[in-house]
């Protein structure tokens, strides 16, 4: 019988008949769509990557800002302590240090 089977298919009674793929357009389609969607999930990926770096690098500005204003507060205290600056100039300067140490803290609120 497989001996029957060998002579056909050499005499060439048997051929594949060649159909087209009803679901190649399908299957591109459904290719891009997927490699679209993987390229925008990497895209907002580095995105918020790039977003929160941006964020901590401002929070970590804004702590030393606020260290230097702690300093410069201190520095002031120390220099009336010392009676090298004047009461008037003291009480100015030390405003503005504490309205600007507000702000700072007040943007570090709302950064956390």
């Amino acid at each position: 019988m497989t001996f029957l089977l060998l002579l056909l298919q050499a005499d060439g009674g048997t051929q594949t008949a060649d159909v087209p793929n009803a679901m190649g357009a399908h299957t591109w389609f459904v290719i891009l769509a997927v490699g679209a969607f993987l390229i925008w999930s990497i895209s907002y990926s580095l995105q918020l990557h790039k977003e929160t770096l941006a964020r901590r690098k401002g929070r970590d500005e804004l702590a030393r800002r606020k260290e230097e204003l702690l300093d410069e507060i201190a520095r002031l205290e120390d220099q009336k302590d010392a009676g090298a600056i004047a009461e008037k100039k003291y009480k100015q300067d030390l405003r503005d240090l504490k309205f600007h140490l507000g702000k700072v803290l007040e943007k570090l609120g709302t950064k956390l």
